[in-house]
């Protein structure tokens, strides 16, 4: 099942057009290992907020994608503490407005 979302998708295109296929199948398999932690199998709207967090911490960089990724695998929490997406279930959808623009 693809874990990615349209609008997941959108964002590594423009941050990464040249290695996007790339970045994408790199945040479907986080996603896939997401999956494994949570009972209930969502839909790729239930990881947005995972990718974006990725996408706003990497912004254009390579090395800051992997990283983001590695902390996620290590904790999905600090990730999102660390794009600041904590606090609110929201702020994701937020940032994704002003990152498609």
């Amino acid at each position: 099942m693809n874990l990615v979302s349209n609008k997941t998708r959108e964002i590594v295109k423009k941050n990464f057009p040249r290695t996007c296929e790339n970045k994408i199948s790199k945040l479907q398999d986080f996603c896939e290992y997401l999956s494994t932690l949570f009972s209930d199998k969502p839909q790729p709207e239930t990881y947005e907020r995972f990718c974006f967090a990725v996408l706003k911490i990497a912004q254009t960089s390579d090395v800051k994608f992997v990283t983001a990724i590695e902390l996620g695998r290590v904790d999905y929490r600090d990730l999102l503490v660390s794009a600041d997406f904590a606090n609110s279930l929201n702020s994701h959808s937020e940032w994704v407005n002003n990152a498609l623009n």
